[in-house]
């Protein structure tokens, strides 16, 4: 790699032009780590061509007892004799007329030509050679010799003497220094971000650049060799150095590093700026410090943290840089380890809860007193929640008798008993800690409050919750506003709720007060607190609330129809906690996974979904309610009825039995009042409709669906007028499947009352919707229903097929002996729709009854066949314009 190295070129052409005149010229290159000396060496090649006589060596630490080395490597070409010469001479001390034999040897085995001499890593090469060297510099100001030498930049180290005459006063020095910005994008032919990452990655060092190259511009293993490769090729201590450096990281300093490596500061310094001419720091820091650590052995890097640790102690150090150290280490030192590892705990549990669990582990696993251990239980139960509740349920077992936590241990530890599905415990623990330890926190108690009747309804005795503060309790009584749809009261308990989460997410509470602000109408206040909630905990590392914040925007996505979206979120959240430790709060993204999946007609998947293991404890929960309507939508959908009206009918008696303090968020009457139609039970069907409009709970949505079902249960006339206030309200709440479904049924509906017109214009607006939504199926559907609605053409051309494709799967599944009812099921259409088209089918074939079908549409295959053959070879293209219609 040669980019900006031409003045340094052209030094050295000026150089070799002097030597073939006679002027013989030494030129002397320095420069940090692997900062591109060899390369410049290897350049000479080129240059110097049928000129000169090139000769080269290179000087090695492990080579430095061989006598003669680097001149045996110099005459390596030279005839046997010469080289058997120069071996004699390396038998016994050199005087002077032996280094006057080896310098004529030099000179002479370029011939007539100029020679050049190109030495690298001459301070490594052995102290013969070097006087051989030396003793030829100081005769070659008339000759034609040209020497080149390399040499490593050690400002702040002695040359040995020999080697310090070398490097002495050179008729040309040339320094080399890392490439900058602009010679890396030169380099790259780019001056995009590419040069830039390139220049932070490899800090201008040719050698680190070229193995960056090699890795695709990302940190790979080539990179990481030659950051190893680049310390190990000199002195011992200068890995050392970098290791010490990438175990201190920010700490780092000359007189820390040195005093962790047991070294002085005066020989730590010169390698620091050794290391940083050569790039691999910056700003005082390693570019790559992993690379150091995971160099490390695991022995040696603990025992290097833990003196770290105790070093940055000593001199007052934070207590999570201290604690850093410590978890690395995987040790407690001394007894005076345990004061900043909790402190350290208390100071990260909400930026950094990793580092708090690690730190809370560390200790209680070094503690011996059964006081300390309970208090650092309870923390880690605190703190293991916000990335991961399976952890913190391992520290639940010797927590569960206690009887004197205060209020601020107690309450992660019933939070997780609610997610485990154990309201009972829950309230058997706040008891007894109300009972010792006085109210609670106004803020913990209605935060508690409000996830437990989320969870469980009123499953759990909240008196141990009250508290004297009065716009704490107003907030706790979230739940129940919402159920009462009371949109004022839901907006300011919510607003509340959420406007505290500034500094720490709630998980289980926030989810429940983003989705009582969807629900009652506020779907902009939830959407923002939801990107809100979800970008702090990102930022936090609170994996728990970016899965449980993630599972409620896709319930709210599912909504609205946003289908793809839903799936997304649902799955996001399902790959950040481990389906097992969700606990019973899985019901939530496992449902809207299996309601979006089964919306979209992937049945197998959604049929896989439900035979995944869920806690036994859900059912009892409102997840559990959530997931069984779930189950009835998917059997609803891939045509099982009577399974559906199964899970229907048990959703219906919990909800009717149950908890009325569950928010009513499912449109369960709606769905089995379509399962009563789909079974011929219109009564059943009707009873619940007016049940569900003769309430107030349910919201926009829920009584949206229900005036569908109601103009399901109608006659035509009467139906249209209720479908279009169901389109209105799910307009309004923006729910674009329920709306595809009611623009359908609205377009149906026009259809018999023979109101062709509009029924292809609303079926036009529902196909479009429902293909906004991804909904495949029910786009099929609607497709072979506007098919169905265009007018009939009156003579039909010859050749024109006799049956639309609606009639014609309509006849074909008659045919085969299907009742209408079962037709419709198949076909996604009403049996009323079956009628029709049946009617027509008889009429246009001249049929009177089923058993005739099969002949008729059997005659009908040949004759269109026969029309088709006919057509292929009349050249005929055309279309009727009916058909060009059932195109769009």
């Amino acid at each position: 790699m040669l980019t900006e190295r031409t003045s340094e070129l052209a030094r050295i052409s000026e150089s070799l032009a002097d030597c073939e005149r006679g002027r013989g010229r030494v030129v002397l290159i320095g420069g940090g780590l692997a900062t591109g000396k060899t390369a410049l060496l290897d350049a000479l090649g080129d240059l110097v061509g049928e000129r000169a006589a090139l000769l080269r060596a290179v000087g090695s630490r492990a080579e430095r007892e061989l006598r003669l080395g680097v001149v045996t490597q110099l005459l390596a070409g030279a005839e046997p004799v010469v080289r058997d010469k120069v071996a004699r001479l390396a038998e016994s001390p050199l005087d002077v007329r032996s280094l006057e034999e080896v310098g004529a040897l030099l000179l002479e085995s370029g011939g007539e030509r100029p020679v050049v001499l190109a030495v690298d890593d001459v301070h490594l090469a052995d102290p013969e050679s070097q006087q051989a060297l030396l003793y030829l510099r100081r005769r070659i100001t008339s000759a034609r010799v040209l020497l080149v030498l390399t040499e490593w930049e050690r400002p702040n180290l002695a040359r040995e003497s020999a080697h310090a005459e070398l490097a002495r006063q050179p008729d040309h020095r040339i320094d080399l220094a890392p490439l900058t910005p602009a010679g890396v994008a030169e380099l790259l032919d780019s001056e995009d971000v590419c040069a830039t990452t390139a220049f932070e990655l490899s800090g201008g060092n040719p050698f680190l650049l070229g193995a960056l190259l090699e890795d695709g511009l990302v940190v790979g293993p080539h990179l990481r060799r030659a950051v190893l490769d680049c310390l190990t090729r000199w002195d011992a201590d200068f890995l050392a150095v970098a290791e010490g450096v990438a175990v201190l990281g920010d700490s780092a300093s000359p007189a820390l590093v040195a005093e962790l490596l047991a070294m002085t500061a005066r020989s730590v310094g010169p390698v620091l700026d050794a290391l940083g001419a050569a790039g691999l720091l910056r700003d005082h820091h390693l570019r790559h410090p992993d690379v150091l650590l995971e160099s490390l052995e695991p022995a040696e890097a603990a025992r290097l943290h833990a003196r770290a640790a105790e070093l940055l102690h000593r001199r007052g150090a934070p207590a999570v840089e201290i604690a850093r150290h410590l978890t690395a280490a995987g040790a407690v030192p001394g007894r005076w380890a345990m004061r900043p590892l909790r402190y350290a705990a208390e100071q990260s549990l909400v930026d950094d809860p990793e580092l708090a669990v690690g730190c809370l582990e560390l200790a209680l696993n070094s503690s011996e007193d059964d006081g300390e251990r309970v208090e650092l239980r309870a923390a880690l139960v605190r703190a293991a929640w916000r990335i991961n509740p399976a952890i913190a349920a391992r520290h639940l077992g010797p927590l569960a008798d206690r009887r004197d936590l205060c209020w601020r241990d107690a309450v992660p530890v019933a939070r997780l008993r609610l997610w485990q599905g154990d309201p009972g415990a829950a309230g058997e623990l706040l008891r007894i800690t109300r009972a010792h330890a006085g109210e609670p926190h106004p803020r913990e108690a209605a935060e508690l409050r409000v996830a437990a009747e989320w969870i469980h309804g009123r499953s759990l005795d909240v008196e141990p919750l009250n508290s004297g503060d009065a716009s704490w309790q107003a907030t706790a009584g979230l739940v129940g506003t919402w159920t009462r749809e009371v949109p004022g009261e839901v907006l300011r308990a919510a607003e509340h709720l959420l406007q505290c989460c500034a500094g720490e997410v709630l998980p289980d509470a926030a989810a429940a007060a983003v989705l009582a602000l969807d629900h009652v109408g506020h779907a902009d206040r939830a959407r923002h607190w939801c990107d809100a909630l979800i970008a702090q905990a990102r930022r936090q590392g609170a994996t728990t609330a970016r899965a449980l914040i993630g599972a409620a925007r896709a319930d709210m996505s599912w909504r609205r129809g946003d289908l793809i979206a839903a799936e997304a979120q649902a799955q996001e959240a399902l790959r950040l906690l481990h389906p097992q430790t969700w606990g019973v709060l899985v019901g939530l993204p496992l449902s809207t996974l299996i309601l979006v999946n089964s919306a979209l007609g992937r049945h197998d998947t959604a049929a896989e979904l439900l035979t995944r293991p869920v806690p036994d404890e859900m059912a009892a929960t409102t997840f559990g309610i959530r997931h069984l309507h779930a189950t009835g939508r998917h059997h609803l959908t891939s045509g099982r009825t009577l399974a559906a009206l199964d899970a229907f009918e048990r959703v219906a008696a919990r909800m009717r039995a149950g908890d009325p303090a569950i928010p009513t968020t499912i449109p369960w009457r709606g769905d089995l009042a379509q399962t009563y139609l789909l079974l011929g039970r219109r009564r059943e069907a009707r009873e619940l409709v007016a049940e569900q409009l003769a309430g107030t709970s349910g919201g926009v949505r829920i009584l949206a669906i229900t005036l569908r079902v109601l103009a399901a249960c109608s006659d035509p006339r009467q139906r249209v007028a209720v479908l279009r206030e169901a389109i209105q309200l799910l307009e309004r709440c923006g729910d674009r499947l329920e709306l595809a479904r009611a623009l359908a049924d609205l377009s149906q509906a026009h259809n018999e009352l023979g109101q062709l017109r509009n029924a292809r214009l609303v079926l036009r607006k529902a196909d479009q919707m429902a293909k906004a939504c991804q909904a495949d199926i029910l786009s099929h559907r609607l497709r072979d229903s506007l098919d169905a609605a265009r007018p009939e053409a009156a003579p039909t051309p010859a050749g024109t097929p006799l049956l639309s494709e609606a009639e014609r799967k309509v006849a074909e599944l008659a045919a085969r002996g299907q009742t209408n009812r079962e037709i419709g099921r198949r076909l996604y259409i009403t049996v009323s729709t079956v009628e029709q088209h049946l009617t027509r089918v008889y009429r246009k074939l001249n049929v009177r009854k089923r058993t005739e079908l099969p002949a008729e549409l059997s005659r009908l295959h040949d004759s269109e066949e026969s029309h088709a053959v006919t057509r292929v070879s009349e050249g005929t293209g055309t279309r009727t314009s009916d058909e060009a219609t059932a195109r769009y």
